[in-house]
């Protein structure tokens, strides 16, 4: 996707048409959808330090300043 726009993303939490649209937290899901990954490669890159993310329980939380970051979208 573009740098700036994110060509209607659809996800079932909705659809991001930028980086505006994305909350502020996303999850494993969005995350995936928005870097092209699958699923289990994001939960990975987080477990592993690659993509900065907090785990809370079970569950991923992935901070979208920090995303966007790390893979040249800011």
């Amino acid at each position: 996707f573009a740098k700036t726009e994110l060509g209607g993303i659809n996800l079932r939490k909705g659809a991001f048409l930028t980086w505006n649209d994305v909350p502020a937290l996303i999850d494993l899901e969005q995350a995936s959808v928005l870097l092209g990954l699958s699923i289990e490669s994001v939960r990975r890159y987080c477990v592993l330090g690659d993509i900065p993310a907090v785990q809370i329980g079970k569950q991923w939380r992935i901070d979208k300043q920090k995303l966007m970051k790390q893979f040249g979208y800011s």
